[in-house]
């Protein structure tokens, strides 16, 4: 089950964490940017429930401030997106200038956090914060005949880990990051296993059942943390014997939320 995990990994990672360069430089006072691939920002769903990105350049970092803000980061909420002209259009004018020669860039940053990391595992695996972690508890499997497939429902805690545990902007982060992370969560996910029997996988009666929050020590520090655990009754269609794709539904999927 390893490629199913690691493509439910690589989808949440596609809504917490894209990003693209600028093509174009863009001044304060603009509303649109243009950029090299827009296609992970166009998901109108989740623009709309977790529309915040930040660009940054070569002279920024996701540092967190005192004052909540980012170093040198600019914080912008997502408008719409035009894929085919890879152009993004704010709902508010920018107040910096980005340039192409600073290597500016946006990236997403969902409840206004900007996630470093999402990895498979746990506390353990983690050397960067705020990281999601995708961590898989069970799973059990009931076999269909036709059309030659399984429903698998599987168990996976989803884990949220924020530092600065003992300060209140390290609270507000990790509520707004699990919020944002279990709205994802509550949508039907269409996941492409890359496989030699070519399967094709759509998670559905998908439900975080608990969301548990806590203060985690890693060596010397201190994160909070954010445990949702999730169950999604997985079908999977596969055609052994063919060897042909088969999939629940036709088309590409890639544009769903």
């Amino acid at each position: 089950m390893y490629k199913l995990y690691k493509a439910i990994k690589d989808r949440m990672e596609r809504y917490l964490r894209a990003s693209t360069i600028l093509t174009d430089d863009a001044s304060a006072g603009d509303l649109t940017i243009s950029v090299e691939d827009a296609r992970y920002f166009g998901f109108d769903g989740l623009n709309r429930h977790v529309p915040y990105v930040i660009l940054m350049d070569s002279n920024t970092t996701a540092e967190r401030l005192e004052d909540g803000s980012f170093y040198g980061g600019e914080l912008i909420k997502v408008e719409t997106v035009d894929i085919s002209a890879n152009t993004i259009t704010f709902q508010t004018p920018l107040q910096e200038d980005w340039l192409v020669s600073n290597a500016a860039w946006v990236s997403r940053a969902p409840g206004e956090v900007v996630v470093n990391d999402v990895v498979i595992g746990d506390l353990a695996v983690v050397q960067k914060f705020p990281t999601v972690c995708v961590n898989p508890t069970n799973k059990k499997m009931q076999w269909y005949t036709m059309p030659g497939g399984t429903k698998e429902t599987c168990n996976i805690e989803f884990i949220i880990y924020v530092e600065g545990g003992g300060t209140e902007q390290a609270s507000i982060d990790m509520l707004k990051l699990s919020e944002a992370v279990e709205w994802i969560l509550m949508s039907n996910l269409h996941i492409q296993v890359a496989d030699e029997t070519s399967e094709f996988a759509v998670v559905s009666a998908s439900l975080v059942g608990d969301t548990n929050y806590g203060l985690i020590q890693k060596g010397s520090e201190f994160l909070k943390s954010a445990k949702l655990s999730w169950s999604g009754d997985i079908i999977m269609v596969r055609d052994y014997l063919y060897n042909k794709d088969t999939a629940l539904y036709p088309g590409d999927m890639e544009g769903e939320v």
